[in-house]
């Protein structure tokens, strides 16, 4: 049932049942058979394509600019840079589907029950002050990430890596945390890749194939794994090569060959798992939870954003669930992603593709 998507181990293995291994070149490569399949799956659920229903789509991306931001990268930066994944890749096309926002807020919900995340954005963010701040950080760096250049990718990761440091202290239960603890950088990444992974399970038209999803989990984690000081991000900006051995997965990332991060569906669900005993909810998280669900929006698009809360929400497998103490039934569950699936229906029809994919997709097709 819809409670159990967070760990579908089935699609996320070959039809032996053995999980899909990725070699490096395979997991970055920006060309090839994946991007035909991506230039097919956009195709097949554009519908409105890039026009979608005028009125509807200004309102609408009014309200999404509003929640998430605008744009956080330069379109006409570096012509011709496909970024660290590229187009038609799995990671561009499940970042770039609507069903992505969903996703979105479901990855927060799951950074939610952990208390040591929490205890971070609570002593050292303008959470309460400028509650949508962190969402929009959040967003503008996924989306930088994934449809950036390679160089506006590693900035924003140097961005965030350079705060890290500052970020530490002792949780309400008396455990300390610091920010660039692996432990908690792993959290923080497989919150949002196993998140927008089952979003687009749920909620996208067209689904991935098994390779593809293990794919997209190699290509989350490797983008994660820049967020590891022992990476350096200075000498790869200064370094246009090693920009592009970094594409092509020959750039050494200790998170992932040490196994921390996951590279296929069946290994996040383990690293998941592994993170159970630590889960729960403090009144830091309720504080969170409080304002994911009252966010200062217009009150027009209040149902809408509250439709894929509660579809986020009812996605989450019951450890989830339990952790945040928001157990449902598993037909309420069940209801609330269907709700979800027909409001992004809409959304798809109003708004058409993600102005970011459009950008990216521009500035890999123009001349350096």
């Amino acid at each position: 049932d819809a409670a159990s998507e967070d760990h579908p181990s089935e699609r996320g293995r070959t039809s032996s049942g053995a999980a899909q291994r990725l070699e490096p070149d395979d997991v970055w490569r920006a060309g090839g058979p994946v991007a035909d399949r991506g230039a097919a799956l956009r195709s097949a659920h554009d519908g409105a394509g890039e026009v979608g229903l005028p009125v509807a789509r200004a309102m609408i991306r009014k309200v999404l600019t509003r929640l998430f931001g605008g744009p956080p990268f330069d379109p006409d930066a570096d012509p011709g840079d496909p970024g660290l994944t590229g187009p038609g890749s799995p990671s561009w096309i499940v970042i770039g589907e609507p069903a992505a926002i969903a996703g979105g807020l479901r990855g927060l919900l799951v950074q939610v029950a952990h208390p040591l995340a929490m205890a971070g954005v609570h002593d050292h963010s303008a959470f309460r002050e400028d509650p949508l701040g962190r969402l929009q950080r959040t967003s503008a760096y996924v989306t930088t990430t994934t449809f950036g250049s390679t160089r506006e990718a590693l900035q924003v990761s140097m961005r965030v890596r350079a705060v890290h440091p500052k970020v530490r202290g002792t949780a309400p239960d008396g455990r300390a945390y610091r920010a660039d603890d692996p432990r908690l950088l792993t959290w923080v990444s497989i919150a949002l890749t196993s998140s927008f992974l089952a979003g687009h399970r749920l909620w996208a038209p067209q689904p991935l194939s098994p390779a593809d999803q293990d794919t997209f989990v190699a290509q989350q984690s490797r983008i994660g794994a820049l967020l590891d000081p022992r990476v350096d991000l200075p000498g790869l900006l200064r370094d246009a090569a090693g920009q592009q051995e970094l594409r092509e997965g020959r750039v050494h990332l200790p998170m992932i060959e040490d196994g921390t991060l996951p590279t296929s569906v069946a290994d996040l669900e383990a690293v998941l798992s592994s993170f159970d005993h630590e889960l729960g909810i403090n009144h830091q998280g309720r504080e969170a939870l409080a304002f994911l669900h009252r966010p200062p929006i217009p009150l027009a698009a209040r149902g809408g954003y509250r439709s894929l809360l509660t579809g986020a929400l009812g996605s989450l497998g019951p450890e989830l669930q339990d952790a945040l103490e928001l157990r449902w039934p598993a037909v309420a569950s069940r209801a609330a992603t269907a709700q979800a699936g027909a409001t992004l229906r809409t959304m798809r029809l109003m708004v058409g593709t993600s102005p970011s994919l459009r950008a990216a997709e521009q500035r890999t097709t123009s001349a350096a």
